[in-house]
Order: structure tokens, then sequence, then C-alpha cells
């Protein structure tokens, strides 16, 4: 009996960890039968919430079936909006929000023959387009979700559905879900005409190789536009890209959810006083992840597009963006002049000298209550090499004062019995939860 009632307790908690690790990709809404006229009332008052449509692809199934000769949906509607006073405070704060800046109001209704009696309606889940963009701040978290649930509450107002239903996912997204590249170039004469320069190069290439621009969206002239403060970038728009087959072999074919990452923002930004153009869009990548899909032919074709974005893209000259973690030399040629004693001892400014060792040792007590480690292991706290420490001179400064300090202490000692002995120590308690468990069941 005990057995069976621990066995009970191990079940239940590996459903709620599996339910906890899936997460959303849309909460679709639905409403009976195509209405095409509500979904247009609905559309003409996202001014009224301070959203704008960036463009209105209706009944894109009309033109899948005109070039493909296939019907597989009664609608496929795509609204990319955008919130363009909420979303500056967040471009401001992290360049990469442009992923969904617009993002896509999604439509669809399948054939009545294969059960196509409602029409659904919703967008890529704001979680999960935040996890993609990869912001970390909770205040950046919060008003990106505050400015998504404001166009939830219209549609829902509007549209009144009589359905609903969650469509989720498992399997994690993509290590690096940010497709992120850099060009450098030559200071312009005047930044305009380089930015109409480069945009007429890139829609040319990407339409050769038989993308569509589907949208336009110059930010910097929008804030210009309504003197609102913009200042952090020279330059900075979205283009709308889809590929028009891929579009055709997904979405009209079985996969229509997959169009709530239709069409993908694809953001460009010059850093102020910076002779340097970025790109970033959320990849295909993201598709495979989330939207179910399955046929080998599809995967096949998402992987291709996928790669073919970013080969346009180094040909026009970018390259992928080096990451935060692996910048090595900057750190290195810090750490080399910080280490040397001789630089330490120069009594240039005794004062300023005092002021940085007692901000090192406050740095230093508030390490040790994070971690619970002991005065006398103080030395041992962090590995100087440490890749994902900001300032990676700090570990070594902190080492240095300490060091000092405590003379006695031998250089480089590795905390191995202390991590052993507090790991002993964690089983132990395991042990004892669990016993004390079997006793109670």
């Amino acid at each position: 009996m005990r057995l069976i009632k621990i066995s009970t307790i191990l079940a239940s908690l590996v459903l709620a960890t599996s339910i906890a690790s899936s997460a959303t990709l849309v909460d679709l809404q639905g409403t009976k039968g195509q209405p095409d006229k509500e979904l247009g009332a609905m559309v003409e008052k996202l001014n009224s919430i301070g959203y704008d449509a960036v463009g209105k692809n209706e009944h894109i199934e009309t033109h899948y079936y005109n070039k493909y000769k296939q019907k597989n949906l009664d609608l496929l509607n795509f609204y990319p909006v955008v919130d363009k006073e909420s979303i500056r405070e967040l471009l401001l704060a992290n360049p990469d929000f442009g992923a969904y800046a617009p993002f896509n109001l999604l439509a669809f209704k399948k054939l009545a023959k294969d059960g196509g009696d409602t029409t659904w309606y919703g967008h890529l889940d704001a979680d999960t387009m935040l996890n993609i963009i990869g912001e970390k701040d909770e205040a950046n978290k919060k008003k990106f979700k505050d400015m998504v649930a404001k166009l939830d509450k219209l549609v829902t107002d509007s549209m009144k559905p009589t359905e609903s239903k969650k469509l989720t996912f498992d399997t994690p997204l993509p290590a690096e879900p940010l497709l992120k590249m850099v060009m450098k170039f030559d200071e312009p004469d005047d930044i305009e005409e380089f930015v109409e320069e480069f945009v007429m190069k890139h829609d040319t290439l990407f339409s050769k190789k038989e993308f569509i621009i589907a949208g336009f969206l110059d930010l910097k002239f929008e804030y210009g536009d309504l003197e609102l403060d913009f200042d952090k970038y020279d330059a900075y728009w979205v283009s709308s890209l889809c590929h028009f087959g891929f579009s055709n072999a997904v979405f009209n074919d079985g996969e229509p959810q997959a169009g709530v990452f239709a069409p993908c923002s694809v953001y460009f930004y010059v850093p102020k006083g910076k002779n340097e153009l970025h790109v970033g869009y959320g990849t295909v990548d993201n598709w495979i992840s989330s939207t179910g899909i399955t046929d080998e032919k599809k995967l096949k074709m998402m992987k291709e597009v996928s790669t073919n974005v970013e080969k346009a893209l180094v040909e026009l000259g970018f390259e992928k963006e080096a990451k935060e973690a692996t910048k090595a030399p900057e750190k290195k040629e810090v750490a080399k002049t910080e280490t040397p004693k001789k630089e330490e001892v120069k009594p240039e400014a005794p004062k300023e000298a005092s002021e940085k060792a007692t901000k090192k040792t406050e740095w230093l007590d508030e390490y040790k209550k994070l971690h619970g480690i002991k005065k006398d292991d103080a030395v041992k706290a962090e590995s100087p090499k440490s890749a994902e420490t900001t300032k990676a001179e700090e570990p070594v400064k902190v080492a240095e004062v300490k060091e000092a300090k405590t003379a006695s202490t031998p250089p480089k000692t590795a905390p191995v019995s202390a991590s052993i002995e507090e790991l002993k120590s964690e089983l132990a308690k395991v042990k004892a939860e669990f016993e004390a468990l079997k006793k109670k069941y």
C-alpha cells in the first residue's frame, strides 16, 4: 500500500513537471461561419487602442489557388499589427523587440469537408514572443504583455467569440531563436540615402530568391513624425518577409496555425554614431519547435528557408554577431592590466583605491550571503575565467583584496572537499525527506 501511494505521488510530480514545461503557441478564439465583416470592423478599431495594421493581407488562400491551383482553406488573413508608442520604450531598452514590431494577428477557416465550420483567430503567445526575443527584464516583460493584452481585449469585445482552444508545445525553442548579424560600413554623407540604397538592394536580392516584402515600417521616421525621442538609433526599420511557395506548402496544406509566425519581421538598426548596421529576426527554426509539424518534406523546406535567409544576408555583407559571453579578447586585456602588482602599488590615488577596495569587499560580502560561503573560503568564491560575468575583472580584484588581508591562505586552492561535504549533507537531507514520506504513506 505504501509503495502504491509513493508511486502515485511520483507520477503526480512527473505530470506536474511536464505540464509546467509546456509552452503556449497560440490561444485561438473562434466564431462560427466566416465573419469577414466582423474581422474587417475589428481591424478598423485598432487605432482606438493605439495599434495600427501595417498590412491587411486578406484572403491569401485566393492567391494560393490562383498560383498553385490548390484550395484547402476558405479563409486566411494576416494582419501585422503594432502599437508604435508602447513598443518605442521597449525598443530603446532592447532593439530585439523589433522581432515582433509588428507581430501577426492571424485568422483562418478550413474547408467544410475538413471540419471547417469555425473561423479561428489569434496571435503568437506573448510569453513565447518574449522567450524568442530573450528578454530577461521583468518590468519590460510586463510592459510587453500589457501591450498585447490591449489587443486581446479589443478582439474579444469586437468578435464576441463562441469557442476557444489553446495550442501548446513541449519541445524547447532552439538555442538561438533569433538570428542576429551585423555589417560594418563607411560613414555615409547622408544616412537616409544610405538606408534607401540598402533597402533597394535588400528587396531586389530577396525578390530574386522568391521572397515577398509583405510590409515595411520605418520606425525612425515614424517617431520623428510623432516628435517622440528615438535618438538611440540613427536608423531603425522593419521589413515583413514572406516566401510564397513555402507558405503555401505549410499554411495551405494542413498547418494554418503556423501562420502566427508569418510574415517574419526582419528588423534593421544603426546605433547612434556607429557605422554598423544590425539585423535580426525570429528564425524559422522556432516553427519547427513549436507548431507540431512532423511532415518530413515541410520540415526540410523550413530548414532550407532558414538557411537561405542567412545566406542572403551574408551576400549583403552581414556576418553573425559575436556572443556577449565569447568576447574574450576584451576580457583578457582587462585581466592583464588589472593583475600586475606593480600597478596596484602605484600611490597615485590612495583615496580612490581605498573606495574601490571598500566596494570590492562589500561585493564579496553580498556574494557570500547569496552563496552561503564561509569567510575562510572567500578566496575560493569564483574563478576569474567566468564567461557569464559581465565584468570578468571583478572576481580577479576580489581575490587580490582578500589575498592581501589573509596572507596565510594558500593561493589557487580549489574547495573540492568542502563541495563534497556539502553534497553529502544535501544528499542526507533528501534521504531523510524520502524516509519521512515512506513512513507517512
